[in-house]
């Protein structure tokens, strides 16, 4: 099997990437940082079996700032990659990946009008899809500091290791779903072989999997977590939420899990991993 992949050098595609390879996949690696760039228009081939889009621009608040470009990354670029499907004439088995609607922020905004697109295309085109609903995924280089997303394990790491204060936006009762990068990347390994072995079912159905654990910590009992872990006794720190964010519940239902071969589970110990690749890490040293 042949299978895309764009954004295969982000956090989440480069675990991906490495999953497929080690079920002996094909796959074709679709990078910015390789001189791809989804706001324009390209063609796979014509020996493509499946595309995982991953590609796209992330961020909360800080994409009040930069919402054109969100806008031609994240609905533009989805776009792109569905004509591009179309024009390879086999329908490739498709999967892509979304989010919980739950924040009035301009990401969300994008995320619901490229699932849009791609309704209307799995419907016109019959290409035989899945949707994945990542929750917060961690793992060890997940980008963090200047021109990136404040995410919630590498800021909490950062700067517990550095003996600060946790800041926490809000009262810290929101509760968040965390799930590492190798599990998420297992979830969309199998949406994958779920599109490509149910292809009638993935064409004349929504289907979506929830690509979180199921278990739902308070932002409170996370920094509890990363403090104790790292001997940091300065606490947290609480300031007003950011723009684009309202206090929620963010924690999977386990929505289409029948499709799963195991069910994901909240790995500590794959926390802990995480946060210790943090304890050099610039930001610490600031």
């Amino acid at each position: 099997m042949r299978v895309a992949i764009t954004g295969s050098r982000g956090l989440i595609g480069g675990a991906v990437r490495a999953r497929l390879e080690a079920d002996g996949c094909d796959v074709l690696g679709l990078d910015l940082r390789d001189g791809f760039d989804v706001r324009q228009r390209f063609d796979f081939g014509d020996d493509v079996d499946g595309v995982i889009h991953l590609a796209g621009v992330l961020g909360t608040h800080e994409l009040f700032d930069d919402v054109h470009n969100a806008i031609a990354s994240n609905i533009t670029g989805t776009v792109n990659v569905l004509d591009a499907v179309v024009r390879t004439g086999r329908c490739p088995a498709y999967v892509g990946i979304t989010m919980p609607p739950v924040f009035p922020s301009i990401y969300t905004a994008t995320k619901i009008a490229a699932a849009a697109f791609e309704r209307a295309y799995r419907h016109e085109y019959r290409i035989p899809m899945v949707k994945v609903r990542a929750f917060n995924a961690f793992g060890p280089g997940q980008a963090h500091g200047p021109g990136h997303p404040q995410k919630i394990v590498p800021t909490f790491a950062c700067e517990a290791w550095a003996g600060r204060p946790i800041p926490i936006w809000g009262d810290g009762t929101q509760g968040v779903d965390l799930i590492s990068t190798s599990q998420l990347a297992d979830v969309l390994y199998e949406a994958y072989l779920a599109a490509n072995s149910e292809r009638e079912r993935c064409v004349a159905e929504d289907v979506t999997i929830d690509g979180g654990s199921g278990t739902c910590f308070t932002v409170n009992e996370v920094a509890g977590m990363v403090n104790d872990y790292t001997g940091n006794a300065a606490g947290v720190k609480y300031l007003s939420m950011r723009r684009g964010e309202i206090p929620t519940n963010i924690c999977a239902e386990r929505e289409g899990w029948e499709w799963l071969s195991r069910p994901v589970e909240f790995d500590l110990a794959e926390l802990h991993a995480t946060i210790d690749s943090y304890r050099d890490h610039p930001m610490v040293k600031r």
